[in-house]
């Protein structure tokens, strides 16, 4: 790897780490603690469980990618890094498909007791979390993932990991 390509490699790592992992591990503990006062005072039950449940999927993530992949990546990859990639995208694709259920039933809740204000901040701090999310996802899919797919023979699929369908907030 030339020496751009590893100081391109390292500066997209950092971005992902200080503006994506950080920003998700700080929001992640206060929608928790709005999710179990919501429970507390009957507004929902298992919105918590679900956003625990996702957030562990998320750290879980987020930990591979900082202990196993980055580090790869910035050594210059290896042979197995595709197999990794492969497997941090189906993650990807299934932290959308949780951020997905946890919105719906968010709806739910803001049809019934759309006043409530905890439910509003809450909403507002799942809509900020799934939009950073989004963002996460295509940094990586898009812009840190293809630097390390590999040439597709000629004839054959190619290996590289498709653009993310990550969901918007709008």
């Amino acid at each position: 790897m030339s020496p751009e390509a590893t100081r391109q490699v390292s500066a997209l790592i950092d971005r992902i780490q200080t503006q994506f992992h950080e920003s998700h591990r700080r929001a992640l503990p206060e929608l928790l603690s709005m999710a179990a006062a919501l429970e507390a005072r009957g507004i929902t039950n298992g919105l918590a469980d679900e956003l625990r449940t996702m957030g562990n999927a998320l750290e879980q993530h987020m930990f591979k990618e900082e202990m196993r992949l980055f580090p790869m990546m910035e050594q210059g990859g290896n042979t197995l890094i595709g197999l990794l990639i492969d497997d941090l995208h189906r993650e990807h694709l299934a932290h959308e498909r949780a951020m997905s259920a946890l919105r719906a039933h968010l709806g739910v809740l803001t049809k019934a007791h759309g006043t409530d204000l905890v439910l509003l901040q809450f909403t507002q701090g799942l809509d900020d979390l799934a939009a950073e999310l989004a963002q996460h996802i295509r940094a990586e899919d898009e812009e840190l993932f293809p630097l390390f797919a590999r040439p597709a023979a000629a004839g054959s699929p190619s290996t590289a990991n498709p653009p993310s369908h990550a969901t918007s907030t709008s």
